[in-house]
């Protein structure tokens, strides 16, 4: 019985001292805390130069605020020839570790884009830190590391503005689309191309990186949404913007909500409608080696806004704004699917659609995909409904006599 008890203590003592704590804690004064990422070619071949907004929590506190005139956020900057590197020797500069659970945002710069961005990925499908659904921008005609230092209006926090923008022009615009570091991988790996949404500056690096840039209404430097990336094999080939990019996002049906100006009679753009909700259905064959692309698009929306005279309480009259939708709404995938045929690039996901659902006529066109792609053919159908005409029926205005 002794024995049995002195085995019994012996492992109840075991497991406290393997409840002691954890050995590789890190107290938070300990931290800084990076809220956004940017990624450029170095100065050197070969190497990256890679940017870290890192949060000022002092200078965010709500007692202190915007009052205290202390910048949220500082940035540090280092050149290396792996991410990691870089993170490790901007040591050199922060006197706290960096730590990068709560990262918002990884911008990746036109520079590194061009170039090929599937070696900057590798450390976050590594990291235990690193999020893999971070939003993840491309910056346009600028780099990342100038997109980082700019202020950003309502937020305090750059990089968390940023992504809550793509957020919220995503879902109630939709040229753009939100993509994260998860789905990026999975766009790398599988067939064809595909995109990314990408970042403007407009103004100057060295006005918005001054706090006092945003002490006025109308600031002198911001940042805005620029379009769509197409990416080929990891490499940015061109943009597209406009109908071009909204129509791409119907065929991928990421639209969650947008606007449609749609004309009334010989009234142009005169009715807004506001569509709330937007299914895609695509099927892909091939027809003596040619591929068609069945795509079956149906909409529901709500008119917000008219400055025509048409009468609301008309069947017919609805009718006909409906048919003006699923014109203009197939104006703009027809202009997308041409963009991307004259490209050469299927980043349309009609390449992976093929491969899923009719595999062995998949190998036959694989290796010539992005040519026989451009030889296709588009069966294009839109279903558009308007279920709400607001609280007036009748026109605001009578028409002229």
């Amino acid at each position: 019985m002794k024995v049995k008890m002195r085995g019994c203590l012996i492992a109840y003592l075991g497991l406290a001292l393997s409840l002691t704590g954890c050995w590789n804690s890190r107290e938070l004064n300990e931290l800084a805390i990076v809220s956004g990422i940017g990624i450029d070619q170095g100065t050197k071949p070969g190497e990256y130069k890679v940017t870290f907004q890192v949060v000022i929590p002092s200078a965010t506190a709500t007692s202190q605020g915007a009052n205290s005139g202390a910048s949220p956020i500082t940035i540090y900057t280092s050149n290396d020839h792996t991410v990691f590197g870089a993170l490790r020797k901007t040591s050199k500069q922060a006197s706290r570790q960096l730590f990068f659970a709560h990262t918002q945002l990884l911008v990746l710069g036109e520079s590194i884009a061009k170039s090929g961005i599937s070696g900057v990925l590798d450390i976050f499908e590594r990291s235990h830190e690193l999020r893999l659904n971070t939003a993840v921008l491309i910056s346009r005609d600028t780099s990342a590391a100038s997109i980082l230092k700019v202020f950003t209006p309502q937020e305090s926090i750059p990089s968390i503005g940023l992504s809550k923008k793509i957020q919220n022009t995503s879902n109630v615009w939709g040229e753009n689309q939100r993509v994260d570091v998860f789905e990026l991988i999975n766009k790398m790996t599988g067939e064809g191309g595909f995109t990314v949404s990408g970042l403007r500056m407009i103004g100057n690096v060295e006005a918005g990186k001054k706090k006092s840039n945003l002490e006025q209404s109308d600031v002198e430097t911001t940042i805005t949404m620029g379009g769509q990336a197409v990416f080929k094999k990891g490499k940015l080939v061109t943009w597209i913007d406009g109908p071009e990019a909204r129509g791409t996002d119907w065929i991928l049906n990421k639209i969650i909500e947008t606007n449609v100006d749609i004309d009334a009679g010989e009234q142009k753009k005169a009715v807004a409608v506001n569509v709330l909700l937007s299914r895609t259905g695509v099927k892909v064959e091939l027809r003596e080696g040619i591929p068609v692309f069945h795509v079956n698009v149906s909409e529901e929306g709500n008119i917000n806004e008219t400055k025509s005279s048409v009468d609301l309480s008309n069947t017919e009259e609805i009718i006909k704004l409906e048919e003006a939708m699923e014109k203009l709404t197939k104006a703009e995938i027809e202009q997308a699917f041409q963009a991307a045929q004259q490209t050469g690039v299927d980043y349309l996901n009609f390449g992976n659609e093929l491969k899923r659902t009719h595999p062995n006529a998949w190998r036959t066109v694989e290796n010539e995909w992005d040519q026989i792609f451009a030889k296709g053919t588009l069966d294009l159908k839109v279903e558009a409904y308007i279920r709400g005409t607001g609280m007036r029926l009748a026109p605001f205005m009578s028409p002229e006599k």
